[in-house]
């Protein structure tokens, strides 16, 4: 039925949330602060993603005067904790770097991929950084599996919006009733295939409750079982 499959990355191909996490770790250990302990590191990364948030959508719809990823990350741990001014960019520095080059897979991905690449097209649709995106996926040796990577900082434009979608589209040379998206994001992944006219697998890989106005073509809680979705 679908020529082609096109994925969300981050927490549904990648896991997004683990990789953050475990590379701020590893970040706070290299750096010797004193954060080993579960009650300093519960203490600091909730505080530290919250700010992070605010700077980020700074960045990303351009309120404030972030110009790059790196003013994000320094002033994130800048609000988060008191260090000498010369440590936040090493810090960030550090972090950036481990996060472009791990990948840390979702349950199941890298085996879906394998799978499906022999039957389908496969394209990515991702909001984020693309020097990032593709490094990751470079590091997860995955990034040659594409035949479409569209990512928002690179295209200007970003999901839920209908000209991202429309991007992977005529790199794929495919119309939308050929293609599959598959992604996490209700916001953004399910209104952007929505708005682009493009039938949505929900990855609802945290078994959360939906409104009976969320009408997904499809829902998965793992990612083994889009290989039924798509051959059905």
């Amino acid at each position: 039925m679908y020529k082609a499959i096109i994925f969300d990355l981050d927490n549904t191909l990648l896991d997004y949330t683990y990789s953050e996490a475990e590379c701020m770790r590893r970040t706070v250990r290299e750096h010797n602060l004193d954060l080993d302990n579960e009650a300093s590191w519960n203490a600091f990364w909730p505080a530290y993603l919250g700010h992070n948030f605010k700077h980020w959508m700074d960045f990303v719809h351009k309120r404030g005067s972030h110009q790059t990823i790196e003013d994000v990350l320094i002033h994130s741990f800048r609000d988060t904790i008191s260090l000498q001014d010369s440590a936040y960019e090493k810090l960030s520095a550090t972090y950036w770097h481990h996060f472009c080059n791990t990948c840390y897979f979702e349950p199941g991905a890298e085996e879906l991929l394998q799978q499906v690449q022999a039957t389908h097209k496969l394209g990515i649709i991702s909001n984020g950084l693309g020097l990032a995106q593709r490094k990751r996926l470079a590091a997860g040796q995955i990034y040659e599996k594409f035949h479409s990577i569209i990512v928002s900082d690179e295209a200007g434009v970003r999901k839920p919006g209908k000209e991202i979608f429309d991007l992977s589209l005529e790199e794929l040379k495919l119309s939308n009733s050929e293609v599959l998206f598959v992604g996490d994001s209700l916001s953004d992944d399910y209104h952007g295939a929505q708005n682009a006219g493009i039938d949505f697998c929900f990855y609802n890989r945290r078994a959360v409750s939906v409104s009976d106005e969320i009408k997904p073509t499809y829902a998965i809680e793992s990612l083994k079982d889009l290989i039924s979705v798509i051959q059905s």
